[in-house]
């Protein structure tokens, strides 16, 4: 399989270099990933500025490209040349944290896989449920490493992604895999006002780690009792079940 890695913290985030040297026992793989930091970006597509494309070489002495654009930007970019050509997947990660629930609708990383999909791509996004700087995340490159193997044996249908998230746990203290749905996210967010040297007022939007209510089935009920999680994503948001609801409301134009 030829591998496109990407992730959304940064071209330097020990969870990218882990994943490439795992991936590399599965099949050839291509780093393209942000030159920063870019957690939370969401579904971003740079049209306003200039993209720029650098190459680094990481400590295994394998070549990576970085980007000044977005994680949905370094997969845009590879699949519209910069690669001679497409992948057969994209593995985005691994996440420092966790990505469940509603926060798919931010996560670089989980954005990073979206353009894969939308680019017709069987993707992978992979997350780590911990915040610690220091983490190690051999045990979760190889676990995806034989997800992915799975993958490109199996297949998955146009217009779907995994969302992988694995528990912080040395791995003779996982309870097993679970394939799940998402579950429901408790946001503590906190508006946090200060002042700048002039007097002007600016914001930080800052709070304690999000919570969630760990209902059986959900990926937040999975890792909460050690488990892996692997949530199957579609791009197609509609809710089918009220289409014909709505058609009896009528609704016209004037």
């Amino acid at each position: 399989m030829k591998i496109l890695a990407t992730n959304d913290d940064g071209i330097d985030a020990p969870g990218l270099r882990a994943l490439a040297v795992a991936l590399r026992e599965v099949g050839e793989v291509v780093v393209v990933a942000p030159d920063h930091n870019w957690s939370a970006a969401g579904l971003t597509k740079t049209m306003h500025k200039p993209l720029r494309i650098g190459k680094v070489r990481f400590p295994d002495g394998s070549t990576a490209y970085t980007t000044n654009g977005a994680p949905s930007d370094c997969v845009a970019l590879a699949l519209l040349g910069i690669l001679p050509q497409p992948p057969d997947l994209v593995v985005s990660g691994i996440n420092l944290g966790a990505n469940m629930a509603n926060d798919i609708l931010y996560s670089g990383t989980v954005a990073a896989a979206m353009e894969g999909v939308i680019s017709g791509i069987a993707s992978l996004a992979v997350s780590l449920d911990t915040l610690g700087e220091e983490a190690d995340f051999t045990y979760a490159a190889q676990f995806t490493a034989r997800l992915v193997r799975q993958m490109g044996e199996r297949g998955l249908p146009l217009g779907i992604l995994l969302n992988l998230n694995v528990p912080y746990l040395p791995p003779s203290e996982i309870a097993g895999v679970e394939i799940t749905r998402l579950g429901r996210r408790l946001y503590k967010d906190a508006l946090v006002e200060r002042r700048d040297p002039r007097g002007r007022s600016y914001y930080w939007i800052g709070g304690e780690r999000p919570g969630g209510v760990a209902e059986e089935g959900t990926d937040i009920w999975a890792l909460a009792n050690k488990r892996i999680s692997i949530t199957p994503l579609q791009l197609d948001m509609t809710d089918h079940s009220l289409i014909a609801e709505l058609k009896k409301w009528e609704i016209k134009t004037k």
